[in-house]
């Protein structure tokens, strides 16, 4: 993957944590809830999204010569 299609990955899943995470708090607000809970899972999702983007191997060589099947 390349760095830019990381960067556009990871404003995609800001915005649309943004957006959900305004959805769900807003209803659990209007409903007389607690949000704080929530809200950390929320941004522990956001946090793990963004890490599993950045973390993936660069596998663009066609070239690769490891068996599919090991024996």
């Amino acid at each position: 993957m390349s760095k830019l299609a990381k960067i556009l990955v990871t404003i995609g899943a800001i915005f649309i944590y943004i957006v959900v995470a305004t959805i769900i708090i807003a209803s659990i607000k209007e409903a007389g809830g607690s949000t704080s809970f929530i809200s950390l899972i929320l941004l522990v999702a956001l946090i793990g999204a963004i890490r599993s983007v950045w973390k993936k191997p660069n596998n663009d060589d066609e070239n690769n010569n490891t068996p599919v099947l090991q024996e």
